[in-house]
């Protein structure tokens, strides 16, 4: 009896001896994942009890948290540098503009027809200015998920037809007129404003960058409202086309420098706020933008 207790003893000062070890083992490998910034390395240990498995398990949930916070930091501090980059080159451009605009309505040589020429450039580089701002406020909020929406019943198929016929006089300009295939009667939930700013959006980008012919329509497909904005887009390539709703992507950016690829990354944050689907479509030159409401 008494070797059968000595031997017991002896079995379970081992074991306790083991268990420290792989303890002091752990302890050092969590030390050294801890100082290693990217590191996806678990905790392992050959022999335990169910309790300091469970811990074990726990610890590398923690230490899998851990690594996918960094990952997420990492990109996000990317996204930041990249956002700074891009914001800085999309206020520089007008402003360098404005300033040699201006500059050189101080000439005393300069003619009335030719400052009121360049008069007219400034306002337009101003307008820019004031788009290019609101557009980062906007963006910065929806990103944030701030402003709270208010969604109601809506008309959709009579508010899509007063606001794009209110471009008639744009669109005129641009000598492109679109065709409207709006079906009556159509009606959805959801923010009045945040629809607003949507076809704004849509119809901006158009006149931005859409050549004839054009199309804005409103149909059920599937029994769901759908608004489609549809352009010729000889310009984009099938590369382009799905990272248009990229914030600051634009097809344009290099040739141009003078679009921001904003307007299409808020309409995409305001179609997920609404519940709804934002999709693009490329086929034969014609380039389709279409949201799908939910109800």
């Amino acid at each position: 009896m008494v070797y059968i207790l000595g031997a017991v003893i002896i079995v379970l000062v081992g074991w306790i001896v083991l268990i420290k070890k792989q303890l002091r083992t752990t302890t050092a490998q969590i030390r050294d994942i801890a100082k290693r910034n990217g590191s996806n390395e678990l905790l392992t240990m050959d022999v335990a009890s169910v309790e300091i498995k469970q811990l074990l398990l726990a610890v590398n949930e923690l230490l899998q948290e851990k690594s996918k916070t960094e990952r997420r930091f990492h990109t996000l501090n990317k996204e930041l540098r990249e956002t700074i980059e891009n914001v800085s080159h999309d206020l520089r451009t007008p402003l360098t503009s404005l300033s040699g605009y201006l500059q050189l309505m101080e000439r005393d040589t300069m003619t009335p027809e030719e400052r009121h020429k360049y008069s007219q450039i400034i306002k337009n580089k101003i307008q820019i200015l004031t788009e290019l701002v609101e557009n980062f406020f906007v963006l910065s909020k929806l990103s944030n998920d701030e402003g709270q929406l208010n969604p109601e019943v809506v008309q959709i198929s009579e508010f899509l037809t007063e606001v794009a016929t209110s471009y008639y006089e744009d669109f005129s300009k641009k000598e492109m007129i679109p065709e409207l295939a709006i079906e009556p009667d159509i009606i959805t939930l959801v923010d009045r404003r945040v629809l607003q700013r949507i076809i704004d959006n849509f119809i901006s980008n158009m006149l931005k960058h859409g050549e004839a012919p054009m199309k804005i329509a409103l149909s059920r497909e599937n029994g769901k409202p759908t608004m489609s904005f549809e352009n010729r887009a000889s310009n984009l390539t099938e590369e382009d086309v799905p990272r248009l709703i990229e914030r600051f992507y634009t097809a344009d950016r290099v040739r141009s420098g003078n679009s921001t690829g904003l307007g299409l990354a808020i309409i995409d944050l305001l179609a997920k706020r609404s519940d709804a689907t934002f999709d693009v479509a490329y086929k034969d030159k014609m380039l389709t933008f279409t949201i799908t409401f939910k109800q």
